[in-house]
């Protein structure tokens, strides 16, 4: 039976070779004196503190350290991101809209013209959170509601959101997880007032404003997520163009209906072309972390 020493042994594989020769020893002598009498097993939080700490190291290795510090920007524009697209879709789904007279049923989500308006006033939740240094669990709540949304039972199927606009929503929240503090005050204002701008501007009725706004929307965290990197890489800031690729992603996932053409296809090729842009999105980032690690030490920036 494996002793506590070989489990947190075990757990410092996560990080690079060098790192555990010099000091695993010292590690894991730390964990087992604030180990408590009679464990047998790592606390949950020392081995995700483990796992952190290794892929931290195994990021400044490769001259990656950047990647971490980029991950609260880039989770403050997804925040403003997914607060427009709300603020949009609201205005859209308005069942009030002379546009929706022949379609609305006694059926529908009671005063909603969809289900989606849940899913939108769930979105406006985390800047409002971030206001009050809770944005992580206003995250989880209005991601909660978008994965609630996008199985349905029926009926309520009939009234459920295109998974072209659920998709891309949810992505944007799990980047939205790792918000921090920092700059709270401008996210929140940023992500409220766009959500109210795209209120008043959103185009009218739904089957030709759904496109538009995903098309600004990827357009405006493309750009900002653009921008910010010329300005890291000028002012030799190590989260340089970082943000755009933990973006990449929703980025994909909200341009797809811009190429793909309008109406969607159909739900086989829409969901193989999902798969494709989170497979591409996602491999952006470690293909850079391993293409960093083979530079040239004097080819490299912190």
């Amino acid at each position: 039976m494996s002793s506590l020493r070989d489990r947190y042994v075990r757990l410092l594989r996560w990080y690079p070779s060098a790192y555990r020769a010099e000091r695993g020893d010292e590690l894991v002598d730390m964990y087992l004196d604030l180990a408590r009498p009679g464990q047998r097993r790592p606390r949950p939080g020392d081995v995700l503190d483990l796992v952190r700490g290794g892929l931290r190291q195994r990021l400044r290795e490769h001259r990656a350290g950047g990647l971490e510090d980029a991950l609260p920007f880039a989770a403050g524009l997804a925040i403003v991101g997914a607060a427009i697209m709300a603020g949009a879709f609201l205005r859209i789904e308005d069942p009030r809209d002379p546009h929706y007279l022949p379609f609305l049923s006694e059926h529908r989500p009671g005063p909603f013209l969809t289900l989606g308006t849940i899913v939108w006033l769930a979105w406006l939740l985390p800047p409002i959170g971030l206001l009050f240094g809770r944005a992580r669990p206003a995250v989880w709540l209005a991601l909660a509601v978008t994965m609630g949304v996008v199985v349905p039972t029926p009926p309520m199927i009939t009234f459920r959101p295109p998974l072209f606009l659920l998709v891309p929503q949810a992505a944007l929240g799990i980047v939205a997880l790792g918000t921090t503090r920092q700059r709270r005050i401008i996210t929140a204002t940023g992500a409220l007032a766009g959500a109210g701008l795209a209120a008043l501007v959103a185009p009218m009725p739904f089957s030709y404003g759904a496109q538009p706004v995903l098309e600004y929307t990827a357009t405006l965290i493309g750009v900002v997520a653009a921008g910010a990197g010329v300005v890291f890489l000028a002012r030799r800031d190590r989260r340089a163009f970082w943000p755009l690729l933990i973006l990449l992603t929703p980025i994909l996932l909200l341009a797809q209906p811009v190429w793909s053409g309008w109406p969607p296809p159909d739900i086989g090729t829409a969901a193989v072309r999902a798969a494709l842009d989170v497979a591409a999105g996602l491999a952006a980032i470690p293909i850079t972390v391993w293409l960093r690690g083979r530079l040239p030490v004097e080819g490299r920036s912190s």
